[in-house]
């Protein structure tokens, strides 16, 4: 739900945020994992708590038992970050709806052809990204800088020094960019 909490301070606070990928298991089969049967489901009161979350958000959640491999739609989004924020973020809260929203296999290049379609893209392109790996050494870089961080879950937010693990409340990923928004310079001058 995090998505929706950075895309809310973008407008209420005229930032600019960077999404970074951070592939969580790139060794992952190419089908994907069960939740159920690989141990990697969460407990009752955590999925109860991130439905609650996304209420909240006004976004309905749904948590499939497969988790997909999500490669494929990383790269996709490093195309749509290419083209420009203004495709990037549509793009890529579209492919996060897909899965937490609609429960579709996002390791499925049929269904993320269909979102890349709807956000312009040529399905040629869309072939070619995958195909020759054109995002991989990129999506390999922003894997590394993350784990030198110390970041090892999903989601993440670096803002300024302070990394924030984990879902965090919208107030406080507001404060955590208020505070990086108070300069020194700004602090020596009104003192």
């Amino acid at each position: 739900m995090d998505q929706f909490r950075f895309l809310k301070l973008r407008e209420e606070m005229q930032v600019e945020l960077v999404g970074v990928p951070f592939e969580l298991r790139p060794d992952m089969p190419p089908e994907g994992l069960s939740a159920s049967r690989d141990g990697l489901g969460h407990s009752q009161r955590v999925e109860e708590r991130l439905i609650e979350l996304a209420a909240k958000e006004g976004e309905r959640m749904v948590l499939p038992d497969l988790i997909p491999k999500t490669h494929d739609a990383m790269a996709l989004a490093e195309l749509g970050r290419d083209k420009g924020e203004e495709v990037f973020w549509p793009l890529h809260l579209d492919i996060f709806r897909e899965y937490f929203v609609h429960g579709r296999d996002i390791g499925d290049r049929e269904v993320l052809a269909a979102i890349g379609e709807k956000h312009g893209f040529d399905r040629g392109e869309m072939d070619e990204v995958w195909d020759s790996g054109r995002y991989d050494e990129r999506l390999h870089q922003f894997r590394h800088i993350a784990l030198h961080l110390g970041i090892r879950e999903t989601p993440s937010a670096l803002i300024c020094n302070e990394l924030l693990i984990g879902s965090r409340p919208y107030a406080v990923i507001r404060e955590a960019v208020q505070r990086c928004l108070v300069r020194p310079e700004t602090i020596e001058e009104a003192g």
